[in-house]
This record gives structure tokens, C-alpha cells and sequence, in this order.
């Protein structure tokens, strides 16, 4: 990591180092895998100059508490069918987990016009099939009379969103298909009487909770967590 500072970081010297820092934490990458990642930090560093897309500008911070954090949880994930990130931002963490399991059928819903202009650069670049992003909330997605045509998805993430029980269960129990799965982020502070709010919610349309899982970021005190459910019936 101490080599960044050792003169302009290109494409080639970044690809390498995003390499070496996932096999540390035990996330393996293809060389085009990588450089796909190095694409989107390079692209997303250049833009957040004049477009405010993220407040974590040094290069080790946005490995870690973007690209990485995208990732690791992406490991509990079904890594098949069409996913949708809502809230995307800059693409975290829909970006990553699409370089990393190809055949997912990733939709990016960002509403800030901005962010989803530099996103478009951003796929045109990263030339990916399958990856699309599109400008709304996610109230739209659930108004049907203002989509021309519903689409339900096999994996809906969240990780810069918090819904209401309420609002989530309306969410998924309109367009979450059945086997599908929900995750959210829920950062370090997990509190087991929210997450029993969620699922008596998410428990009247099917839902069920397959787990709260832990893991750990490098340099950060605090272990994080994803939780995910999945529609049984």
C-alpha cells in the first residue's frame, strides 16, 4: 500500500496494488477483474473533483471502505439472476459485485442526476454486459402505473439505504421474486430489536431472515454486518 506514494498512480501500477491488497483480505480477483475496480476508483476520483460522488477521497479509505466493503459481503449473496442496487451512489456496492460475479444482471437506482450521468460514463468505460443504470427512487419502483414495464429481481442490496420494517417489506413483497433475496448493510451498530422489527414485518409478505453476518474491514475497530433474507413463499 506504501508504494501508492511513490510517484503518479496509473491504471497498471493501481490494477496491481488492488490485486495484492483483495488477496490479503482473502477476496480473489482476476488481473481484468482488478483493473475493472481500478477503473471505476480512477474514474470515480477524477470525477468527485467537480461532482460531489463520495467524502472518502484517500485511495486506501476507498479501497476499504468502498471496494472492499462492496465485496466481502457479496460473499453471502446468490451471484445469479437480476440484482438491483438501490441507492447506488457512485456504484457501491452493484459495481464491484459485478465485476466479481459476472453473471448477475445488475441494475444500478441512483437518484441524483449527477451521480447517474458519471455512472453511464462509468459502464461505457467498463464495457460490462448485463449492467444498466437508471435515474428514480425506489418509491418508483413499487408505483407500477409509472413504470412502463415491472421488473421483479431474484436480488435486491442496500448498503447507503435504510428503509422503515414498513418500507422494506412494501419493497420486496412488490418485486422481489420468489427464492429471491434482500440484503442491507447495516454497519457495526446491529441491534437485535430492530432487526426483530424488520422481520415481523418482512414475515406478512413471506420473507424469512437467513442471517446476520459479521465480518471485518482492515483498520476499522468495529465488526460490520450484513443481513439477509430470502422470499419463501
Amino acid at each position: 500500500m506504501s508504494t501508492w506514494n511513490q510517484g503518479p498512480l496509473n491504471i497498471e501500477r493501481l490494477t496491481g496494488s488492488i490485486s495484492a491488497f483483495m488477496q490479503e483480505e482473502d477476496f480473489f480477483l482476476t488481473d481484468s477483474q482488478a483493473q475493472l475496480c481500478a477503473q471505476h476508483v480512477l474514474l470515480m476520483q477524477s470525477w468527485n473533483r467537480s461532482v460531489n460522488l463520495t467524502r472518502i477521497t484517500d485511495l486506501r479509505e476507498i479501497l476499504i471502505k468502498h471496494l472492499l466493503d462492496s465485496l466481502i459481503p457479496s460473499l453471502w449473496l446468490p451471484h445469479l439472476g437480476k440484482a438491483l442496487d438501490i441507492g447506488t451512489g457512485a456504484g457501491f456496492p452493484g459495481v464491484p459485485i459485478k465485476i466479481a460475479h459476472p453473471e448477475l444482471c445488475m441494475t444500478l437506482l441512483e437518484s441524483k442526476r449527477k451521480k447517474v450521468s458519471f455512472l453511464k460514463v462509468l459502464l461505457t468505460r467498463l464495457q460490462m454486459r448485463d449492467i444498466r443504470a437508471i435515474q428514480g427512487r425506489w418509491e418508483d419502483l413499487i408505483e407500477t402505473e409509472t413504470v412502463a414495464t415491472p421488473v421483479n429481481f431474484d436480488l435486491i442490496i442496500l448498503r447507503a439505504l435504510r428503509l422503515s420494517p414498513h418500507q422494506l417489506a412494501g419493497l420486496a413483497g412488490s418485486i422481489l421474486n420468489l427464492g429471491g433475496t434482500i440484503a442491507w448493510w447495516t454497519g457495526p451498530d446491529l441491534d437485535k430489536s430492530t432487526i426483530s422489527n424488520y422481520n415481523s414485518q418482512l414475515r406478512k409478505v413471506g420473507i424469512r431472515l437467513e442471517g446476520c453476518f459479521p465480518y471485518n474491514l482492515p483498520s476499522l475497530s468495529k465488526t460490520r454486518n450484513i443481513c439477509v433474507w430470502k422470499k419463501l413463499n
